[in-house]
């Protein structure tokens, strides 16, 4: 059985079976003890962490303002980075190195050339394998807390 990466979001907007979910981006920088120093720490402080909204499907039973968590498959993500990284990596290599074997006196600018169509071809072959795999990547909702985000007016007392 496979794990689950999850995220805590807030419920934005509901359409039918199709929720719209608020999820704060979080660093690990606060728990590293070189984040003062570290590029990442100071770049994700220069950008700032943008709220990311996600479309999720559900069985109906979902409220503007509930809290969710929303889980992707480990297996998902780590199958999804694998070939984002190797595919486009392995053109980028491959298709110059099978270029100087087929043709052994190609120069320099035609490998760079193959390189890049190399590069390319991973590129939208990793565009193809994702599309075809949408489903495996789409977060679903694995629990709620029904109205824990929706303000409610307090009671005053007179008199």
């Amino acid at each position: 059985m496979s794990d689950w990466i999850e995220e805590q979001g807030e419920v934005i907007e509901v359409d039918g079976h199709t929720a719209r979910v608020r999820i704060q981006r979080r660093s690990t920088c606060g728990s590293c003890s070189a984040r003062s120093g570290c590029g990442s720490g100071i770049l994700s402080d220069v950008l700032g962490r943008k709220p990311i909204e996600v479309r999720v499907g559900h069985s109906g039973d979902l409220q503007a303002g509930d809290t969710v968590t929303l889980g992707v498959r480990d297996t998902a993500l780590v199958a999804g980075a694998l070939m984002m990284y190797l595919l486009p990596l392995a053109g980028l290599i491959g298709v110059p190195a099978l270029g100087m074997a087929l043709f052994p006196g190609a120069g320099e600018g035609m490998l760079l050339l193959a390189g890049l169509a190399g590069l390319g071809a991973g590129l939208l072959s990793v565009r193809r394998w994702m599309s075809q795999r949408d489903a495996a990547f789409q977060p679903v909702v694995l629990a709620r807390q029904p109205g824990s985000g929706v303000v409610r007016p307090v009671a005053t007392r007179t008199g």
